[in-house]
């Protein structure tokens, strides 16, 4: 293996400090791929309409503060962000209505706005 996925690295209820796992992946060579807890999109309190700009800019900085930023950059054994685990279920949501696509792409891309505004402020 070179590479492991974390599921709900970021967002609702993680407070675990991940360096030293990224230290101990970085130093083994293994690339770590850190994923965002998708439930926070469908959370009654989180998203609203869709929007995970706010929610996802959080989770990162938060992130960011427990392990995984080194300097000014993602701890080295970070290869990739997993935004969302299959978005293209949320048409299904409760909170989609009306029901349709246009809730998973909300939510892809303002989530990834937030963790790049996230970037910009932590650096």
């Amino acid at each position: 293996a070179n590479a492991v996925r974390l599921y709900h690295a970021f967002g609702l209820e993680v407070d675990d400090d991940h360096g030293a796992f990224l230290d101990h992946a970085a130093h083994n060579g293994l690339n770590v791929l850190p994923g965002y807890h998708t439930e926070n999109a469908n959370h009654p309190d989180d998203c609203p309409k869709y929007d995970c700009f706010d929610t996802w800019k959080e989770a990162t900085k938060f992130g960011l503060e427990r392990g995984f930023q080194r300097g000014s950059d993602w701890h080295p054994a970070v290869a990739m962000l997993i935004l969302l685990n299959e978005p293209d279920f949320f048409e299904y949501a409760p909170k989609c209505q009306p029901p349709g696509a246009w809730c998973h792409v909300k939510a892809v891309v303002s989530a990834l706005d937030g963790v790049l505004a996230a970037e910009r402020e932590a650096n």
